[in-house]
């Protein structure tokens, strides 16, 4: 029955608008903060294992991101072999993830990390790194500077 209810928290969360999906989104089991987080809106997050998703502190979420932490065909395919699993998902803080974008199960996406818009991550993203395309690739690193000053002007900025 809890199962059901925060479910039903997630459906509401993936629904309502910034900052009010957030709170339904905290209810669900979803792990988030602390700090500043901004989760856009018709974010899409795992209904069925809402509590496998970690985002730390300092991260903005654009609009239509898609969270999947889980994988199971049985229901769809039959007398097939296909393992089913679940796996942890984690956004570390100082990272952006533009929109439309697809995060898969297992990912663990690093500190600062800008990911463009559209991409599909399917493995971890290393620190510092800028990444895009459908499988991601990194295309460029974020030098220390530039995160400074970047995570300073985000201070000032209301999520």
């Amino acid at each position: 029955m809890i199962r059901v209810i925060k479910r039903l928290f997630v459906y509401i969360g993936n629904c309502c608008p910034p900052p009010f999906n957030f709170f339904f989104y905290k209810i669900a089991g979803i792990k988030l903060g602390p700090g500043k987080i901004w989760i856009g809106n018709r974010c899409n997050f795992d209904t069925q294992f809402p509590e496998n998703i970690t985002i730390l502190g300092n991260v903005c979420i654009s609009f239509g991101v898609t969270f999947v932490t889980h994988f199971d065909p049985s229901e769809g395919i039959n007398n097939h072999k296909i393992n089913k699993y679940k796996k942890d998902i984690t956004i570390k803080s100082g990272s952006f993830i533009g929109p439309n974008s697809i995060i898969l199960p297992g990912v663990v996406i690093e500190e600062n990390c800008l990911i463009k818009a559209g991409s599909v991550v399917e493995k971890t993203i290393p620190k510092n790194s800028i990444i895009e395309g459908n499988p991601c690739k990194i295309i460029g690193q974020i030098n220390e500077k530039n995160i400074n000053l970047i995570n300073n002007a985000n201070k000032n900025f209301r999520f």
